[in-house]
């Protein structure tokens, strides 16, 4: 029996899909400081503190559906082995890239320090919960709501405190297993908390969009303080692993999920579905046509209230056109390849 499609969920999907494209245009423009505007450096950061939400999302969503399956050891190995199987495709093809496009090699040394391409980074941290996945579904079930309570306090505790000691120069060596060795465990699991215990904490969508605002704002504002302090752009606020940045997150997935069930037209779920159905490939393909813009179009010289939104739109755009081809692509070479692929 096939289970009804979460519309909510797959309208977070796609904002985060749309905001993982303008965090590394914001970037472009943000690490322009100097060379940018004054008002368009200002705007890059407000574009790329609150897009910085989509991939804590993306870690959500996938505890959200996946933390409440059965135990499947089948599908849990076959998860595995096709994110291995899509990470060496894609840093195989990006090394090519590398070589062709920007005349720079990859030293594999670093391969599991570095990935090819930083935005691979992604596929690392999900790979690794795939791999423990079967005893987080095992563990999470068994948890009465007070227990998973303690755990989302120890989460932010832990987050916070070694948030914190590393801006101090102060990194811990021997972490927390669980609640404080993983800030991407964290949103995985708050994921699968806000599916099953939301009932319980109900906010209301503006609430929570409002903490949205509020806290982004903050976090804009200790950036700027530690740029115009050090002269250059201060990016250590906008790591997944601050605490402002989590709350913004959950206030974004929380503010949707509790909004109820959206009344979409039926195009509009249409769209929805076929962009959500890409949204991997599109994830991991538009740093090519991000790289093509910053290489070929000068983006500086386009000030950023107009560069920021232009060339978000036009690389999901092209990415979005590229994916569905890929994907298709694939789902025919797929029927000349072992099933395990």
């Amino acid at each position: 029996m096939s289970r009804e499609r979460n519309y909510n969920i797959e309208l977070l999907r796609v904002i985060s899909c749309l905001l993982v494209v303008c965090i590394h245009v914001s970037n472009v423009y943000s690490r322009g400081y100097g060379e940018v505007s004054g008002g368009t450096y200002l705007f890059s950061l407000m574009t790329n503190c609150f897009s910085r939400v989509a991939v804590p999302i993306f870690f959500m969503i996938s505890g959200y559906l996946l933390l409440d399956e059965n135990v499947s050891l089948r599908k849990s190995v076959h998860r595995v082995v096709h994110t291995i199987v899509v990470l060496v495709f894609w840093s195989v093809l990006y090394y090519f890239w590398n070589i062709v496009y920007w005349g720079d090699r990859y030293d594999f040394k670093t391969l599991f320090e570095d990935p090819v391409k930083k935005h691979l980074w992604f596929l690392y941290a999900i790979l690794g919960m795939y791999i423990a996945l079967p005893f987080f579904q095992l563990l999470f079930k068994k948890m009465s709501r007070r227990l998973m309570e303690y755990f989302f306090l120890l989460w932010v505790f832990f987050l916070t405190l070694y948030y914190v000691l590393a801006m101090a120069d102060m990194e811990f060596t021997y972490m927390v297993p669980m609640v404080g060795n993983s800030s991407y465990l964290g949103y995985f699991v708050l994921g699968y908390i806000m599916r099953k215990f939301s009932k319980y904490y109900k906010l209301g969508t503006k609430t929570c969009f409002g903490i949205v605002l509020i806290v982004g704002l903050i976090n804009i504002g200790l950036t700027c303080y530690g740029t115009f302090t050090t002269g250059d752009h201060e990016e250590i606020y906008f790591q997944y692993r601050n605490p402002l940045i989590a709350i913004c997150s959950l206030g974004v997935f929380i503010g949707i999920i509790e909004h109820g069930k959206i009344a979409f037209t039926e195009a509009q779920k249409s769209i929805m579905q076929m962009i959500s159905r890409h949204s991997f490939t599109i994830y991991l393909s538009h740093i090519i046509f991000l790289d093509i813009v910053k290489e070929e179009l000068e983006p500086l010289d386009v000030p950023g209230w107009i560069g920021i939104p232009l060339y978000t739109v036009g690389i999901f755009l092209v990415t979005f056109a590229f994916a569905v081809a890929a994907d298709n692509a694939w789902k025919h070479l797929r029927t000349y390849l072992p099933a395990w692929m």
